[in-house]
């Protein structure tokens, strides 16, 4: 049991085996020990001190800002649309609670959105998180999309460009799943009973116009990313360009959202050292992706702080 206050819950979210809090530092510290085995400490801190930190760090907090905005707008939009109406004002007070709970455990983020939808709008768990998974397959779709634009206007990685086409696999067999599940037809029972899982309660009640409206703000949402790993990568006096950027921005927030290193630390390095091979100093690109993860992390700390109170003040309201 919990007393019913959002420390309570965020406190009884974190519970669980002890291995699922250290295991992820534990990947952490061996993936930046295999990065700093490839590239020198020192060559890392030179290029630390010769970048233009001060850029990296404003399109780093530029980014977060606009991304806490259209997502917090996004999230109006969803829930508003499929569950219980949701302000502006109250999805951005939940999206900043969430940025904190996700600095505090990076695990538990979308567990805590969850939590708080039911407790504040009585949204029950699996009709909030079938949203999120409709919200999942167009984030998804929308990383791919931009990726294969991206690979499409590249000469020279083969890596990235062959990116198009496994990206044209996996949209073609995420279409064939929603032909599959969306419609009732074939009425094949086992497939009937499938689709009335409340989990996918939310991707079957979207209409194409949800879907277009949705994809178009979650392409929005990642251009943004592709933009601050343009910027910082100018910063640091990489040679990235707009096309490779937008065509590694799916791989390396994958390799981010990977479960063995907490918020990308240590991966987001290992994976622009693969896909950005001739952008620089390796030096730099080492510096640039052990810096991101802290930077994005204290950019949404500094964005969640004051919406504690107010989340405080709409849980009481609505108990």
């Amino acid at each position: 049991m919990t007393d019913g206050s959002p420390e309570a819950d965020a406190s009884s979210l974190a519970r669980g085996p002890a291995w699922k809090t250290w295991a992820p530092w534990v990947g952490a510290v061996g993936v930046v020990s295999w990065v700093l085995y490839q590239v020198p400490m020192g060559e890392v801190i030179a290029a630390s001190r010769e970048a233009q930190l001060g850029w990296f760090f404003a399109a780093v907090l530029g980014g977060v800002a606009f991304w806490f905005l259209l997502d917090s707008f996004g999230f109006s939009l969803l829930f508003s649309r499929f569950n219980a109406p949701l302000s502006w004002s109250e999805a951005r007070t939940l999206r900043g609670v969430t940025y904190l709970l996700a600095a505090l455990n990076w695990n538990i983020g979308t567990a805590g959105l969850v939590l708080f939808l039911r407790r504040v709008k009585g949204i029950p768990a699996l009709r909030s998180t079938s949203s999120l998974l409709f919200y999942a397959i167009l984030d998804i779709s929308a990383l791919l999309l931009m990726g294969t634009i991206g690979a499409a206007y590249l000469e020279t990685s083969e890596d990235l460009a062959r990116f198009g086409t496994v990206a044209g696999g996996i949209i073609g067999a995420m279409l064939l799943f929603l032909v599959v599940l969306v419609p009732d037809i074939p009425e094949w029972g086992w497939l009937q009973r499938l689709r009335d899982w409340s989990v996918f309660r939310t991707p079957r009640a979207a209409g194409p116009r949800d879907y277009f409206v949705f994809l178009v703000l979650r392409l929005a949402y990642f251009t943004i990313f592709a933009l601050v790993f343009f910027f910082g990568a100018k910063a640091f006096g990489l040679a990235v360009s707009l096309p490779l950027a937008m065509a590694s921005t799916p791989l390396i927030l994958l390799s981010g959202a990977l479960p063995i290193a907490p918020g990308g630390i240590g991966t987001h390095a290992a994976a622009m050292l693969y896909f950005w091979p001739d952008a620089g100093e390796q030096g730099a690109v080492v510096a640039l992706g052990l810096l991101l993860p802290f930077a994005l992390t204290g950019g949404r700390v500094i964005l969640g702080l004051p919406y504690l109170a107010e989340f405080r003040r709409l849980q009481d309201a609505a108990d």
